[in-house]
């Protein structure tokens, strides 16, 4: 074998011809191949400075030979001092079913070259590689029958329930979460849920408080009127807090608040005192936050 890698090397440092233009090649490997591999191969042309390769020389992709393909071929331009470059990169495939360690053949291929004195042809040699059978020709004589056959191998016990279990407890969370959000969305079959008024309201002023003027909070004030009209189911005034409480006793605790809101929107509206009134911007924001969040107790 150490022999057959020397000739393999020196093989491929030999001049393509007598002139300036070489080959040389570089396999990754020149033995045990087996089949259906790839066979990686490095070609590196060098010439005088003044000559072009012809790309219309280069070997086509496609069969060889019975049992050899060439699948890819790829070249890039290199600089060496004056002279000018070549690297050819190439795959094969062989297709060869080997019956024992034997030695096949690449097949060369002639390059063309264009130079200020003519064009030239530059040939690259035939080389070889070692392939190997992937079993061999005859097995080793056994005294028993069931000897030439390998052992079953014990089979593998994989325990279901854990990852049912863990799938079974997923399946209730995610359920568990759809619930939760088809309650808050209303979605069937909680679609009868009541309306959520000041919670729409909230948002509402969100967008409008950009820019508390006067007018914002006028507009403002009157929305939370009729937010409690409708959360009512009647027109409510300062006198009928009493019964709205008894209905709605969420909103108790906001008892206090229901009633400076009402102090200050008549002031507002009925005896024209739009400052001072106690209820600007962000008190106003305050209640509607806190009217959302008792109904969305409640």
């Amino acid at each position: 074998m150490r022999n057959a890698c020397f000739a393999f090397m020196l093989m491929a440092t030999l001049p393509a011809s007598a002139e300036e233009a070489s080959v040389r090649i570089h396999s990754v490997r020149p033995f045990g191949y087996f089949v259906g591999d790839l066979i990686h191969a490095q070609i590196d042309i060098t010439a005088s400075g003044d000559a072009m390769l012809s790309r219309a020389s280069l070997p086509k992709p496609g069969p060889l030979t019975v049992s050899l393909d060439l699948r890819d071929v790829t070249l890039r331009e290199m600089a060496d001092g004056g002279k000018r470059g070549w690297r050819l990169a190439l795959i094969y495939q062989s297709f060869f079913v080997a019956l024992d360690v034997r030695e096949i053949e690449i097949p060369g291929f002639a390059l063309a070259l264009s130079t200020p004195s003519g064009p030239q042809t530059v040939m690259v040699p035939s080389w070889t590689i070692s392939v190997a059978p992937l079993r061999e020709i005859a097995p080793r004589k056994q005294e028993r029958v069931e000897d030439y056959l390998r052992p079953e191998g014990a089979a593998m016990f994989l325990d279901e329930a854990a990852p049912r279990n863990r799938a079974m407890g997923l399946g209730v969370v995610a359920l568990a979460a759809f619930i939760v959000v088809a309650r808050d969305r209303a979605w069937p079959p909680f679609q009868k849920r009541r309306a959520r008024i000041f919670s729409a309201l909230a948002r509402e002023f969100v967008s409008r408080r950009d820019t508390p003027d006067g007018e914002t909070i006028d507009a403002t004030i009157q929305s939370v009127h009729r937010a409690m009209d409708a959360a009512n189911g009647a027109v409510l005034l300062a006198g009928g807090l009493p019964d709205f409480f008894r209905k709605h006793p969420e909103f108790a605790p906001l008892r206090n608040d229901f009633e400076q809101f009402f102090s200050a929107s008549n002031r507002r509206f009925f005896c024209g005192e739009k400052s001072a009134d106690g209820f600007g911007a962000e008190r106003l924001a305050r209640f509607i936050r806190a009217l959302a969040a008792r109904e969305r107790a409640g």
